[in-house]
């Protein structure tokens, strides 16, 4: 048996409440049912996606974790502004921008990477681009969207939502069920001392 796996950085509660109040305006701005909505209680900032993890090899990424948590000082990050991956003519994934100590972060998705590829998991095939994800756009509902949308993402694009400095990395299980995915924190390592 399998667990779908990743490693992520976890927001606090306020800041989740926050990206809760941004994803109701865009809500009310796309037709009922044409997103699947992330719960605001597991927004988190993924690092890496591992895919499907036998619990065997479970050890041998806590300890990778455990490593590239030490070389990497907490950063302070700030949730800003809202888009869509790919583009807003066909948009896939509405999002929540990072901003902050990039650079930082930037290194520790570095480590964590490194530490993937060196157990033999698959690296990553596009740069790495800090986001919130907030929800899923169906795919029959991608083909022209509202301009209601597009004037809720402008709305929020300079929109500071909050900041947090996380102290830890969590290795995480997404469960996918009927109503969502559901996280689980398999493993949490603190990030070296400042």
């Amino acid at each position: 048996m399998s667990l779908r796996a990743f490693t992520a950085l976890e927001l606090p509660p306020e800041l989740q409440q926050q990206l809760a109040r941004l994803q109701d305006d865009l809500k009310s701005a796309v037709p009922p049912r044409s997103v699947r909505w992330v719960r605001a209680d597991g927004i988190h900032l993924t690092l890496k996606f591992y895919g499907d993890v036998v619990p065997e090899r479970l050890a041998l990424l806590r300890a990778g974790l455990d490593r590239a948590a030490a070389g990497c000082a907490p950063m302070q990050l700030s949730v800003e502004g809202a888009g869509v991956f790919p583009n807003a003519s066909r948009p896939s994934v509405i999002w929540a921008g990072v901003g902050g100590e990039l650079e930082a972060l930037g290194r520790l998705q570095a480590a964590v990477e490194a530490e993937a590829i060196a157990l033999g998991f698959k690296p990553e095939d596009r740069p790495y681009k800090p986001h919130l994800t907030l929800g899923r756009v169906n795919p029959e509902a991608r083909a022209g969207q509202p301009q209601a949308l597009q004037a809720a993402l402008a709305r929020a694009r300079g929109k500071r939502l909050g900041s947090f400095r996380p102290q830890y990395l969590s290795l995480m299980n997404s469960e996918l069920r009927a109503g969502g995915s559901v996280y689980k924190q398999l493993y949490t390592t603190a990030l070296a001392a400042a």
